[in-house]
C-alpha cells in the first residue's frame, strides 16, 4: 500500500469531517500558542540579538504565566479533538459509513488519548530542547569566531530539518500506540511494543508520509512567518498535521492487523 497516496486521498475525501474535528484546537492553539516555534524562530533568527541561552530559549518559546492557562486549555481541547477523530476513523474504517452517534462519540477514548498526549508532549519538548541547545552552540561558536551569520543560519536550518524526523517518528509511534490501546484495549507498554513492530515493518512507506508532511509544514510556517502571518501558518499547519497523523496511524494499524477496511469498498454484502 502506498501510504502517502492513501492518507492524502482519505484526507481529501473526508476534509469536511477533518475540519470539524480539528478547527477548534487549530484556531485556539494557532492564535494563542507556538505549535511550530522552531520553524518560526528560523525566520526571526537573523534579526535577533542574543547574548545567552536564556534569551535564545525565550526567543523560541516566549512563555508567560498566562500561557500556562492556555497550555492547559489547549491540552483539553486537543485530547477531546483527537479522541473524537480517532473514534470517527475507527468507525468509518470498519463500516464504511458515517453515523452521527458513532462519529461523534468519545466513549473511553479520552483517558487513553490523554496519557499518550501528555507523554508525547514531554518527549517532543525534550527533543526540541536538545535542538535549541545545538542551535545555541552554533550561535555561540560562530559569534566567538566572528564567522558569517549566513553560515550559522544554514547550519541551524540543517539542525531543525534533521530534528524533524525523530519528532515525526515519535508522533507516529505514539499515535499508533494510542490507537492500539483504544481498539485492542492493550496496556501502554504492550501497545508501544506492537507499534514498534508495525512501524519497523513499513518504515520506508511511513517515513515518506512523515517527511512530506513535515517539509510542507516547514515551508508553510516559515513562508507565512516571513509574510507576517505566523498565526495563519499555525492554524493551517495544525489542520493538516492533526488529521494526517491520525489517518496514518489508523492506516498502519489496520494493515498491520489485517483488518478489512470497508471505507475503501464500493459494494457491500449484507
Amino acid at each position: 500500500m502506498n501510504y502517502l497516496k492513501d492518507v492524502l486521498l482519505y484526507y481529501g475525501k473526508n476534509f469536511v469531517y477533518m475540519l470539524i474535528f480539528c478547527i477548534s484546537p487549530a484556531v485556539f492553539i494557532g492564535l494563542l500558542m507556538q505549535p511550530f516555534a522552531l520553524f518560526e524562530f528560523l525566520a526571526k533568527y537573523p534579526s535577533l540579538t542574543i547574548n545567552n541561552f536564556g534569551e535564545f530559549f525565550l526567543s523560541v518559546y516566549n512563555l508567560e504565566w498566562l500561557d500556562i492557562l492556555w497550555i492547559i486549555l489547549a491540552f483539553v481541547l486537543l485530547v477531546i479533538a483527537i479522541s473524537l477523530l480517532l473514534g470517527f476513523l475507527e468507525s468509518h474504517f470498519k463500516t464504511g459509513k458515517h453515523n452521527l452517534v458513532n462519529d461523534f462519540s468519545l466513549n473511553s477514548n479520552v483517558l487513553s488519548v490523554m496519557k499518550i498526549t501528555f507523554l508525547l508532549a514531554i518527549v517532543i519538548f525534550v527533543i526540541n530542547l536538545i535542538l535549541i541547545f545545538l542551535m545555541f552552540l552554533v550561535h555561540v561558536i560562530f559569534n566567538n569566531f566572528g564567522a558569517s551569520t549566513t553560515a550559522s543560519i544554514i547550519i541551524n536550518y540543517i539542525i531543525v530539518v534533521a530534528g524533524m524526523f525523530p519528532i515525526a517518528r515519535m508522533f507516529t509511534m505514539f499515535t499508533l500506540t494510542g490507537i492500539e490501546m483504544l481498539i485492542n484495549g492493550s496496556p501502554m507498554n504492550v501497545s508501544f511494543s506492537d507499534s514498534t513492530h508495525a512501524v519497523a515493518r513499513n518504515g520506508v512507506k511511513i517515513f515518506v508520509v512523515e517527511a512530506v508532511l513535515f517539509l510542507v509544514l516547514f515551508g508553510l510556517t516559515i513562508g507565512l512567518t516571513y509574510a507576517g502571518l505566523t498565526w495563519l501558518g499555525n492554524i493551517l499547519g495544525l489542520i493538516l498535521f492533526l488529521p494526517i497523523e491520525c489517518i496514518l496511524g489508523m492506516t498502519v494499524f489496520f494493515e498491520y492487523n489485517n483488518i478489512t477496511r470497508y471505507d475503501k469498498r464500493k459494494l457491500y454484502i449484507y
